[in-house]
């Protein structure tokens, strides 16, 4: 009996890992975790204040969004992966009765690319190439002026950075 409970643990825990993957090939956004120095780096270039709404595109499983959201501002993350979601959800439950701040976080299962940028001051992404050239398209069009956009890893073609750290691909777009 034992050999069969560790089985069909082993099959669940498979399915929701093969679950992630399905996500991550059909949405063109596979989760990376972000290093802690890169992390710790984009938080400082988003100059964060409590007046700010902060968008995390593919926000994975929310570790730019509760770093934003020490600093006051308000935080949403986009994120189509349901697994992914559940998380986000459960430490923000987690995070309300344990902090001594009051987070303004959210996420919101939802295409990254429907999100509605007029809306936010600042938008942190680490996605794809081919998903970064969308962003960009989208952006042009629904960015304030004043507003901008953190992208770790992949230049968006077509706009200039403002900002580009060589070492660690960072890269900030004023709009």
């Amino acid at each position: 009996m034992l050999e069969f409970t560790s089985f069909i643990i082993f099959v669940i825990v498979a399915f929701v890992l093969m679950i992630g993957l399905f996500y991550g090939l059909i949405y063109g956004a596979m989760y990376q975790r972000l290093p802690t120095r890169k992390l710790k780096k984009i938080i400082k270039l988003g100059n964060l204040n409590p007046n700010m709404t902060v968008f995390d595109l593919g926000a994975g499983f929310g570790r730019i969004m509760f770093e934003a959201a020490k600093s006051g501002a308000t935080v949403i993350g986009y994120e189509i992966d349901p697994a992914k979601v559940f998380w986000i959800n459960q430490q923000i439950k987690k995070k309300i009765f344990t902090s001594d701040q009051v987070l303004h976080v959210d996420v919101r299962k939802e295409n990254l690319l429907n999100a509605n940028l007029a809306e936010a001051d600042l938008v942190y992404c680490y996605l794809a190439p081919q998903l970064m050239q969308r962003l960009g398209e989208k952006a042009v069009k629904e960015m304030r002026k004043g507003s901008r956009i953190i992208s770790v890893e992949h230049k968006i073609n077509n706009l200039t950075p403002t900002f580009e750290d060589v070492k660690d691909k960072i890269y900030v777009y004023q709009f």
